[in-house]
């Protein structure tokens, strides 16, 4: 065989291995904060956030659904070494979550803004609000964008607001 063709046929042999390894069955490591327990975790974080009627609850219930998208995030950009022919064949793994932990986030930033707003925090509420600006990024325009532009509008024209809810 020659060089090139030998060379060919190794990085073949890699790629099958690498193939052949991904299908293999066992306990896949779990990531903290996104196993089916760290999910369930989170929801109910989520769901005590949308009924908390005080700001500090709601807000403490934000930060940590915020934590979570920064993992989740963190797993998004985990790159596999492989040399560069072997690099392009390969597609990132998808994200396997069932929701988006950005739009659980926002939805309780939302809420807790609300809160503040209703019981006079305003600072504490243009914080909220912007909170989902930053969440919401790099996500394509959003329910939960329209709504903290809004606020955070309303509140730099000094409009009071009271009691608005969000679904």
């Amino acid at each position: 065989m020659e060089a090139s063709k030998r060379q060919n046929f190794v990085y073949g042999l890699v790629l099958a291995g690498l193939l052949m390894s991904g299908c293999q069955t066992g306990n896949a490591p779990k990531v903290g904060g996104l196993d089916n327990t760290g999910f369930m975790s989170l929801w109910e974080t989520y769901s005590h956030c949308k009924t908390s009627t005080t700001v500090s609850e709601a807000s403490r219930d934000m930060r940590v659904l915020t934590q979570a998208t920064r993992l989740r995030n963190a797993q998004d950009e985990f790159v596999l070494p492989l040399p560069g022919r072997l690099q392009q064949l390969v597609s990132n793994p998808t994200n396997r979550l069932a929701v988006d932990v950005n739009a659980m986030a926002s939805a309780c930033s939302l809420h807790a803004g609300q809160l503040a707003l209703e019981q006079g925090q305003i600072d504490v509420a243009r914080e909220l609000f912007s909170t989902v600006l930053t969440l919401q990024s790099e996500q394509e325009p959003s329910y939960y964008l329209a709504q903290a532009k809004s606020f955070l509008r309303d509140i730099d024209r000094g409009v009071e607001i009271s009691s608005i809810k969000t679904p």
